[in-house]
Parts: C-alpha cells; structure tokens; sequence
C-alpha cells in the first residue's frame, strides 16, 4: 500500500468514526407544511427595498429564504445605483442580525437597565409627552437622522400636538460648506446631482466621490463612464488634496497640498481661466467680479502657500482649457470648515467661467441629504435643551456623542435629572447609553416607509422578512402616542401607500403592487429648466473666506475622513467591515496614523510605532504606518472606529480622531472642521504588529499587476511573440488552443459545454472592495478577528491588493485576486486525497468532506488564494440566519477558497435545463460581479465564443498573473491604462 491509498483510507475512516461519535445531537429535518402563499421551500423570494445604510439611499432586492434574509443585492430599475451595491450595502444584514442588536425597550434604573414590554415603553413616552406639553411650549424635542419626507412629516405632527418644535436633522458629513456655496452663488442649499459621465476632464480637491461623499455608488459608475477607454482615449481625472484617499488613488495625477489650502489653488486656476491671454470666453461681468479677489494669487504666491509647484499647476490648467465638458470638485469632508466653505465657494466660481450653463449639475435632481441641518444649528438644539426647559428628548438613530467633536458635552446635556431621554435605537452606542429609555425599532428591511433618494426617485421600502423581534415600527409608535381622532392614518403603513400613490394616474392597489415590486417611482417626467442665475456678490464672500487661509507652517495637522468601511462609525459593528482591509494600508481591525513615509524616516518612525496625537480638545494614541500619498506635515487617521460603547466588535476597537477635533463650526456655513492643528506629535515608545494582509506592497518585476500607457496599448503586445520568459510567455487561455507540445507534459482537459472563466478590467477597479463584501455574504465566510489575522490566518476568499509603483509611489494600482481556478493547476496534483478537483466545466473545486487538512495545496499555489479552516469560527445567534443554504459551511481543519459561486451555475444549471436549453452568456452572474459599481469583473463562458469573455480575452491588454508559471489560469486581467497628464 503506497502513501497516498493509505491517507484516502485513513481519510474515510477518520470521517466515519467522527460521524458515529460525534457529540453534537442528531439534527432533525421539518417540513414548513402552512408557508406563506409567496414562500416555495427551498426557493428564493426577492423583494425590492431600499438601503439606509448612508443618506444615498441605493435600491436594494433582498433574498429571502424560509422567511429570512440571505443576501442584499443591488436593483437594477433604481437610478441611483442601477442594480449594484457598495460594501457597507452589503453588510446591513450583519446590522439586522447583530447579536448586540437590542430585543426589548430598557429602562434605566438606579440598579442599571431594565428591560421593559414594549406596551410599558410607549405608554411611558406618552405620559412624558403629555406632561412636557402641559407645562407649556417647546418642551419637547427631536433629533433624527435623515428619513424620507413621510417619515420627517410625521415626525412634525407628532412634535406640534405636544406643542413641539420641529425636528432636527442631523448627518455627520451633512456637507455644510458645499450647500453655503450654493446658497451664496444660487440662492438656495441645494446639492444637486451631476452628471460626471459627461465631463471629460475632472479636478478634484479632496470630494471622496468613490468613498463618502453624496452618493458614492452612483459617482462611481458615472466617474468610470467618463473615464473608461473609449476609442483610444478616456476622460481625465486630477485630484489635489493634502491626502491622497481611494478616490484619489484613481486620479491619473495626485497632487499634494498643504491642509486647508485648497481654495488658494482653485484661485490660481481661476486667475488662468478668466486671463485675457488664454482665449477662454468667460462672462465679463463674471470675469471683473472675480479679477480683485484673484489678483494677489499669482503662481508663485499660490506655490508658497499651497505647496503646488508652478508647474503643476500649469498642467491643471492646460487640462482645463483644452475641455470641453471640464467639472470642477470641491473638497470632501476631511478638511476644516471655514477653509471648505472658501474652497467651495472658489470652486463654483470655477466651474461658472469654465462652463456658465452648469451644463453638468442637475438642479432638479438633488440629493436627499441636503435635508440635514447644518452642524451649528444641530449643536444650537442640543444647547436649547437648558435654555428652554426641554423635558423630553427624541433621538432617532442618531449618535452625536460620538460623531461630534465635544460630545461630552451633548452627553452632560443630556442626561440632566429632569429631561427624559427616548434613543429610538437598536443599539447601545455612546448616545443611546446616556438615554433613560432605549427603544428598539424596525430596521430598513423590516419596516414599510418612503424614501427620497433624490427628487426625481421616491424609493420605497417594506418588510423583506418575517419578525426576529417584536419591535414595532418607528411610524406606527409615535402614531400611537397621538388620540385616535388627531392621527394623520390608521397606521404608517397607510401613510407610505398615500405617499407612494400621491401624483400616479391610477390610484388603485394594483399600482400600488406594482410600485412596492419595482422599489418605487422612477420618472422622467420632471420638468427641466437652466442653472439658477448666479449672484455675483458671492465674490465678496469668497474674498471674506479667503483672508483665513493658513499660512506655511512646520506644525503637524491632523485630518479625521471619513471612512469607506465605517461612513462616519455606523458601521464599525459590523465584521464584514472590520475584517476586510483598508485598500489603501492593507490592514483590517486596526485604526493606523498615516504619516508621509519621508517625515517618518526624518522623525525616525516605523510602522507600528504607537505615537501620541494632541490637539487643544485631547489627546489619542495610534499606531503609525507610511503612506506616500500624505503631504509632508499631514497626519491623517480615519474616522469610524474607536467606540467605547458599540457592542462586541466595536467597542474598544481603533481610535476616534473625532474626539480630539476643534469642536467649533463656521459663523456662518455652520460647517465643522475635519481637521485641525496637532499641538505635538510623540512617540510613546511601544509599537505593534500591524494587522496587514498585504506581502509586499510592489510587484518586484513580476508580472502581477502591470499597466500600460495608453498610447502603447497594442503597440507592445508579447500575444504574437511567444517564448518561456517572463516577458515573452504567450497568454494560454484554459482552452485546448492554449496548450502547445513544445510547452506542456500533459494534454488538455475535455470540458462538457462551458470552461467558466472571469474577466478582471484593472483599468476599472477602483478598490471599493464592494466585491469583497458580497463573497463573505454569498459564501458563508468565517470572521477571525484581529489576533487570527496577526497570525496570517485571513479567510477571505477575495481580496483587493493594492500595487505600488516603485517609480512614483503615491501610484497604485488595485488587484482583485481570488482563486484563478487554473487549467493546469498546482494545487489539484499535490493532494494525497484529490480534494481538489478538476470539474467537467473548468471549476476547481474544493470538496471539502475529503480534505484532510494536509494544506498541500495551499503551499503549492503560487497565488496564495487557499485559506485553510485553523479553528470553527464562530457566528453568536442570530447571525447564523443570515447563512446561505446553498453553500456548506465550513469546520475546522477543512481547506477553502472560491468556487466562481458554483451553487449560482448549478441554479442557472436547473433553470435551463427545464427550459431544455443551454445557459446564456450572462446568466450566470457571480456575487463579486453583481455588485461590482463600475463593473470591472464580468464572467462567462469562453467555449461560447460569443460570448464577453470569448471577446474580452482578445483585448490586447490581456494578461494572467504570474501566466509564465504555466498555470494557465481562467481569470484573465486587462490591464490598467495609464496616462500623463
């Protein structure tokens, strides 16, 4: 008996005596014999919602098996995201199904909290409310999130009865300084959409339009529409920022400048624009209101202050003279605030002389978050409270403790002996725990509601699932609080369906279905109309804002962005997006210092060097870690994490820059500062391992992720000069034609009907990781936690690597890298049981009741994409309801990695073999592609030679990573395209 028959035995017998031993109880089958009328077993039931994970307000279609939810998707009939979902969308279900999650209402009591009946809890609200009111005016008031305006309305009625104020809005990034500009120049706070597809050059000046800002999801795909390659050329993108952020690193030119000196740049650029000298036809009266403010801001003066070299700022010029759809960005949340407001105002003005049509913004379609009160008038409320004798505070998923420089001060407010405080929240953070009432709600995918995502889209939402709690919807409690005879309707259910029927032509049930299916009411039937007149006495403001510029200094300054992953530190409960890694740094769980990686070795810093950060409001201490595309004097630490009271994945973890921020706003935009002088930077002596994914950060000249410059795609193409080099290894497609006897020992595989391979567009990943996000959904993936992770036992099966440029380190390209399921493949020949296994179809897959945990396979894959099982993971309850049934999950000492989302082509397998015909190119669409925004991942089969990938494996910018080991893998790169600008 040789080794290998000897494991394959040892293997069944160790499977069968685990089998008959085991100490688990048997587990027992049920048939659901009274489902509901829409439930089949065992089939999937999707129902159309809407995400509140940000103000965006994306469509969603929510799976439903057995009456729960599995997985959030994209819909494709709403036109803000068209069908696709970034990773925060992703993770909602692990807020719906958080163990932490809060089951019942709690009372606080001199011996802690107690949990109370719900009845108890809105009967308790109602006495307060009525006796806040009998004591006259304004005795009772509210802060809630953004909601739609049936929602907002309700909340108004509710307020007035008991002789309230109306409610106050309040958003974290609530984007003060760009709605003062739009005030100013306009007349009217508007944030209106823009059409970014239709621009051909783009500046920005620190707007995270991939990231945060307004509607991530939407500008994502608009941004990769205008710069996409297209007839050999795409659209130009310049970012100039203190930090370069994701949105940046998709700039084809990054330019650094000093914090808070943005607005002196634009002004240099608008000095160019509106010059006699260079042609452009700019408004005259445009052009005199502007030429005293632009006067003093020479090149030279601009590259004193900003740190904007002349010639650079020569080149953005050039690009904006020469477009002919140009669009200018202001900056993004990470920035101060009366600094934001002069590079707002100064960037519209721009926009103005570069295009006085505003050809690009929509002014009859605007976001919904520019419902929220402005910063200043949010802390004015919470200042009233003792002014005004506020006896009852309404806090509706809102945490200002936390997102709030100075928050210790709203929590003083707060909990006073004689206000009553009601947190509407599923669960205790740093605001719900100063709360003498905590009130669990339904959550987006749980409730009926409307929402705006914008004015030309009334999105609606509606329980996707059956009860896990009994808590009751928002709208129908404060309903109750009111007499039967003074409610708006029955129930809030009634108010969404008057809402969503309100203005259609046919006002009957049958629409009303129809609406609920299709996710809301999408028109094109608004009316259009010109930009608004622009007042150019706004020039004047401009000029005021400019005067509080800073000067050069040697001083650090501390920026405090907002996250990808955590938004503004909602999201920092959620494991998904605490294990998966900043694509920036690489590493997940962990809040890092970024600090220019030349100031770190003059100072003579390592990563993982713990310094202290102090401003004039406290002090924090994180780990530092190197980053090129920091301007020198710049400590950036994104916010989000560092909860002190936010459940079992969020409290303690990281550090809240927040908290040590300049709490004071602007005079007048009411816009809080983002960032703020550091009074010192220290080390403190210690260091730690950093938590990083990532090996090393270049390609060490392999061809891993390498790029082409645009004006060389098809000029140095080694397809037709085939060798065994490096550089000269052809690209062999997992196809017989891919094989050649001068190359390989062994013949090629028969495949019956498909070879599924995935085309991967580098020129188009923009490192969101949304892709990643849907893979832990879909596939039913362990969470190890930062110690697992420290010890390099990660178990994602997808990630997005970041590349650097050795040339110019602050250029990185972002490689998605899973399992090349690879015709040739390494890790099929090395298992002594044959747990990899070559499908009939090109898949290789893992199955997983052979695998002996011997990791041969994982030590022979040259692309590192196996991930073996050290430990069962553990998923507390309810987490465990959001496990797909179609894919097993995994237990200790089983190997892993991706399967192309097999139990997807066995479904569409059944689907067509029903409908006795094949699978059509496009049916089958894998979790990482579904959700990709700018759709760099598109799969098929390559025996259908008609089909994307039979055309996309044709590109001349095609590749496979580390293709010259002869692997000959089916995930087929396109190269990223480089341009000078």
């Amino acid at each position: 008996m040789n080794r290998r028959t000897f494991l394959k035995i040892a293997s069944m017998g160790s499977v069968a005596v685990a089998a008959g031993c085991s100490a688990k109880p048997e587990d027992n089958l049920f048939t659901m014999v009274r489902a509901t009328e829409d439930m089949v077993t065992g089939k999937e039931a999707w129902y159309a919602s809407t995400c509140r994970e940000c103000p965006a307000g994306c469509g969603v279609l929510a799976k439903n098996r057995e009456g729960r939810i599995i997985k959030l998707e994209g819909n494709h009939l709403h036109p803000v995201n068209l069908g696709t979902l970034c990773i925060r969308g992703q993770a909602a279900l692990q807020g719906l199904y958080n163990p932490d999650r809060l089951w019942m209402p709690r009372l606080k009591t001199e011996d802690g909290w107690q949990e109370i009946p719900f009845e108890k809890a809105e009967a308790l609200i109602r006495g307060k409310a009525r006796a806040a009111a009998n004591r006259g005016t304004g005795r009772i008031s509210m802060v809630t999130e953004v909601v739609g305006q049936t929602q907002l309305d309700l909340f108004a009625a509710v307020l007035q009865a008991f002789n309230g104020e109306s409610p106050i809005v309040f958003e974290p990034l609530a984007h003060e300084a760009l709605k003062f500009a739009h005030q100013q120049i306009f007349g009217s706070p508007a944030l209106p959409v823009l059409q970014m597809d239709r621009a051909d050059v783009l500046v920005g000046f620190g707007a995270d339009f991939l990231e945060t800002w307004l509607s991530p999801v939407e500008y994502a795909r608009k941004f990769k529409a205008m710069h996409m390659l297209s007839n050999g050329s795409k659209g130009v993108f310049v970012q100039v920022s203190p930090f370069q952020s994701l949105t940046g690193a998709n700039a084809d030119r990054w330019i650094g400048c000093r914090p808070g000196t943005e607005a002196a740049v634009i002004m240099g650029l608008i000095r160019t624009v509106t010059g006699d000298e260079n042609g452009r036809n700019v408004n005259r009266n445009l052009r005199d209101a502007l030429a005293v403010v632009t006067e003093t801001y020479t090149p030279e003066a601009v590259a004193r202050m900003s740190g904007v070299s002349v010639e650079d700022q020569t080149i953005v010029g050039r690009q904006l003279l020469a477009a002919k759809q140009p669009l200018v960005l202001g900056t993004g949340a990470g920035s101060a605030g009366s600094h934001a407001v002069a590079a707002e105002l100064a960037a519209l003005f721009l926009n103005l002389a570069l295009n006085p049509e505003l050809s690009l913004f929509d002014f009859n379609n605007r976001h919904r978050v520019e419902i929220a009160d402005r910063r200043s008038t949010v802390l004015d409320a919470f200042d009233a409270m003792d002014k005004k004798s506020v006896e009852l505070v309404l806090l509706n998923n809102v945490n200002p403790v936390f997102s709030i420089p100075g928050g210790s001060r709203i929590a003083k407010t707060l909990s006073h002996k004689k206000r009553f405080v009601v947190a509407f929240s599923n669960f205790m953070d740093e605001t719900a725990a100063t709360a003498d009432l905590i009130v669990p709600v339904q959550m987006a995918l749980e409730t009926w509601d409307a929402y705006e995502s914008n004015t030309a889209a009334l999105a609606t939402l509606q329980p996707t699932m059956g009860k896990i709690t009994q808590a009751p919807a928002l709208g129908d409690l404060l309903l109750n609080l009111l007499p039967p005879d003074q409610r708006p309707a029955a129930d809030y259910q009634s108010m969404v369906t008057r809402t969503v029927l309100t203005g259609q032509d046919s006002q009957t049930a049958t629409t009303w279905l129809k609406t609920i299916q299709k996710g809301g009411r999408f028109g094109d039937d608004r009316a259009t109309s010109g930009s608004p007149k622009a007042n150019l006495r706004a020039a004047a403001t401009l000029k005021t804002y400019l005067a509080t510029l800073p000067e050069p200094s040697d001083e650090y300054v501390l920026m405090a962005p907002p996250s990808i992953r955590f938004f503004d530190g909602r999201g920092a409960n959620r494991p998904w997006l605490i294990e998966t890694p900043d694509t920036l740094t690489q590493i997940p769980w962990q809040t890092t210092a970024l600090i220019n990686t030349d100031s770190m070795a003059a100072d003579g810093m390592k990563d993982g060097d713990v310094v202290t950060l102090k401003t004039q409001s406290g002090e924090i201490q994180a780990p530092v870690k190197a980053y090129a595309g920091v301007f020198p004097g710049t400590v950036v630490v994104s916010a989000g994490q560092g909860h002190s009271v936010f459940g079992r994945w969020g409290s303690g973890q990281g550090v809240n820059p927040l908290a040590i921020l300049d709490p004071s706003v602007d005079a007048d935009a009411g816009a809080p500062s983002f960032a703020t002088p550091l009074a010192s930077l220290e080390k403190s002596g210690r260091s730690v391992a950093l938590a990083t994914t990532s090996g090393h950060r270049l390609a060490l000249g392999r061809k891993i992720a390498p790029t082409v410059a645009i004006d060389q795609i098809g000029h140095q193409d080694s397809h037709d000069k085939p060798g065994l080099t490096m550089d000269s290894f052809p690209l062999t497609p997992p196809l017989p034609e891919g094989y050649d006897p001068k190359r390989d020992l062994y013949p090629p595989h028969d495949h019956d009907g498909y070879r599924w391979a995935m085309i991967v567009d580098m020129d188009r990943c923009i490192g969101c990781t949304a892709c990643v996000g849907a893979c832990y959904a879909e596939n039913n993936i362990g969470i190890v936690g930062e110690k697992r992770i420290l010890e390099g036992r990660e178990m994602a099966w997808l990630q997005i690597q970041c590349y650097q440029n050795p040339a110019d380190m602050a250029r990185l390209t972002f490689l998605p890298m899973m399992c090349q399921h690879c015709d040739n493949a390494p890790c099929e020949a090395v298992c002594p049981v044959y747990a990899p296994h070559h499908s009939k179809e090109g898949l290789n897959n893992q199955i997983y009741n052979r695998c002996i945990g011997t990791r041969f396979c994982g030590q022979n894959c040259p692309y590192k994409v196996r991930r073996f099982n050290w430990f069962d993971w553990e998923r507390p309850e309810p987490l465990p309801m959001q496990l797909n049934p179609n894919v097993t999950v995994r237990s200790k000492g089983v190997m892993e990695k991706c399967s192309f989302c097999i139990q997807r082509i066995k479904d569409a397998h059944n689907v067509a073999k029903n409908e006795n015909r094949a699978i059509r190119d496009g049916e089958v669409v894998p979790a990482c592609a579904q959700t990709c925004p700018t759709g760099a991942l598109t799969f098929g089969s390559l025996m259908d030679k008609t089909s994307r990938v039979s055309q996309l494996i044709k590109d001349p910018r095609a590749y496979q990573v580390l293709g010259y080991v002869n692997t000959k893998p089916a995930v087929i790169y396109l190269k990223k395209v480089t341009q000078t600008v």
